[in-house]
């Protein structure tokens, strides 16, 4: 009886997965995010938190161990910018412009 019990048991668990949203794939264009002209641009991020995620993403695997000073927003000719100020691991503060327009209000 308890064999038939831990079987059942077993089928049901199993019939029970949580189906997850596949994993969205971005990529970065644009330039190395030291102006507004050579802003980081991020693709195929289509909400804001996944574009937030991707730009710290992208500044942990090019700034490792930096620290996030503030972070701002500009609008100029027609585009979104996040603007993120920061101390890298050796001490420098940069600014670093990325291109938000794609998800900025969603």
């Amino acid at each position: 009886m308890r064999m038939w019990l831990y079987i059942i048991s077993a089928a049901l668990l199993t019939g029970c997965t949580v189906l997850q949203p596949a994993p969205q794939r971005l990529a970065y264009a644009g330039g190395d995010g030291s102006s507004r002209d050579q802003a980081v641009i991020i693709k195929e991020a289509k909400y804001h938190e996944i574009g937030t995620l991707a730009e710290k993403m992208w500044l942990e695997k090019r700034y490792p161990g930096y620290c996030q000073a503030r972070q701002s927003e500009l609008s100029s000719g027609g585009k979104q910018f996040d603007l993120v100020e920061l101390k890298t691991a050796d001490g420098q503060v940069r600014t670093i412009y990325f291109d938000s327009t794609s998800f900025a209000a969603k």
